[in-house]
């Protein structure tokens, strides 16, 4: 693995953690200025309506999430990790409690990070959508 490659695998995980403590600001330092957040599966409702995000969008829904619809909500370590030239994909679920109350939250995911550099410049968050439309409802996240 090469220092450019340990890098980037460093601010994938960086990316999970900086979420799971709130840093927000350290999120988006972890950004190249064109990011783009695609969220999957296009069958299942997008958060506030939007399948593709740029940087600032993408912080936005985070800190929604976060600090609105949960109580308090984490990314696990991942199951799996595969990286590739510029590129990391992690397999993980969370762990979460909504703010309503009622059950936890634990959903699977598959985040495949792309990266320029050092700098993430696209994340593809692919969730188990039946999960999602069983905990959530027919609205989405938010609703």
């Amino acid at each position: 693995m090469s220092d450019l490659q340990a890098k980037q695998l460093d601010n994938a995980h960086a990316f999970l953690s900086r979420l799971n403590d709130y840093d927000f600001d350290g999120v988006a330092e972890l950004l190249a200025p064109d990011f783009t957040h695609e969220y999957c599966p296009s069958t299942l409702p997008a958060p506030e309506g939007k399948f593709k995000r740029n940087k600032e969008e993408t912080v936005e829904v985070f800190k929604h999430s976060w600090l609105v619809v949960f109580e308090k909500v984490m990314f696990l370590p991942p199951i799996d990790t595969i990286q590739g030239q510029d590129a990391v994909v992690f397999h993980l679920k969370s762990d979460g409690t909504p703010k309503s109350g009622g059950k936890k939250y634990s959903n699977e995911y598959m985040l495949t990070f792309r990266f320029r550099g050092e700098k993430i410049v696209y994340m593809r968050e692919f969730v188990d959508s039946k999960y999602a439309m069983d905990y959530f409802g027919a609205d989405g996240p938010g609703s």
